[in-house]
């Protein structure tokens, strides 16, 4: 028997870099392997260490160079941990969490903001005074610096620009907004990230009409967001959804085509990052 293939987007990656290919159905968890739910503010310390698992070194060297990180890991650990953690007390910041259900253990994560939030985005160093962070948990000066030790500039001014070109895009419609999204390197090419992709598409879908969604994807994921109906937008890296129609993307433009691959080649191991 022909081995099954299946439709897909090729785009164009950097160098170096490796497109995120389907996963074939054989290999996807089952809906009992895993569990998808919100996470508590004790998941922080886990969801903290897998932004470092699970982002390649390349872009944390841009963000906390070596030369400005502590000499232990776990400082660092504690101290993205801290950043991120006021975020839980959000009630439009939706912490959703993969947990394997043989052993308990999270396994993917994805960081949506549920429509009706301002476009500032929790990552920015500004966040602790813009949602109040500060003096509510009573941060002296020390305390807020010693959270921000080691961060070069661009991790603002990234965050920054992307807010600015969200807000021309979306201006002040309510929209699902996902960062970050990530499976632990072990599972990936299981269907994790799809699974929590699903968490936030099926609300979005459930309203009338549809609910916008918007992310900024890695170049080498940029098709498997276009496969659930994301539309690539002049950014280049950001993407929209208006509801469940299929969407290809601009086919045949910035070296975007839809081939024929086999999924069971050994591409497919790739998953959502």
């Amino acid at each position: 028997m022909a081995e099954k293939k299946a439709e897909f987007i090729k785009v164009e990656t950097p160098p170096g870099y490796q497109q995120t290919m389907p996963v074939e159905p054989e290999r996807r968890f089952s809906a009992s392997d895993i569990s998808i739910s919100l996470c508590n503010e004790k998941d922080s310390d886990r969801v903290a260490q897998g932004l470092y698992e699970c982002f390649p070194e390349e872009w944390w060297a841009k963000r906390e160079p070596a030369e400005l990180r502590p000499p232990e890991q776990i400082t660092r650990q504690n101290r993205l941990t801290a950043r991120l953690r006021p975020s839980f007390s959000n009630p439009y910041m939706k912490w959703v969490k993969a947990t394997l259900a043989s052993t308990g253990e999270i396994i993917g994560i994805a960081g949506w903001v549920a429509p009706g939030n301002p476009i500032h985005n929790f990552w920015l160093s500004t966040a602790f005074d813009f949602y109040g962070w500060r003096e509510k948990l009573g941060l002296s000066d020390e305390e807020y610096e010693e959270m921000w030790k080691g961060v070069a500039p661009i991790w603002d001014e990234e965050i920054e620009r992307n807010d600015r070109l969200r807000k021309e895009v979306l201006d002040d419609e309510p929209h699902w907004y996902l960062a970050p999204l990530y499976t632990w390197p072990e599972y990936q090419g299981r269907g994790v990230g799809k699974k929590l992709l699903d968490w936030a598409i099926e609300q979005a879908d459930a309203t009338d009409p549809p609910t916008a969604m918007y992310l900024e994807s890695a170049p080498t994921a940029k098709a498997v967001y276009m496969h659930v109906g994301f539309i690539q937008q002049e950014g280049g890296h950001n993407f929209l959804r208006r509801g469940p129609a299929a969407t290809k993307g601009p086919e045949g433009k910035d070296g975007v085509e839809k081939v024929d691959v086999k999924v069971v080649e050994k591409e497919a191991e790739a998953e959502l990052a």
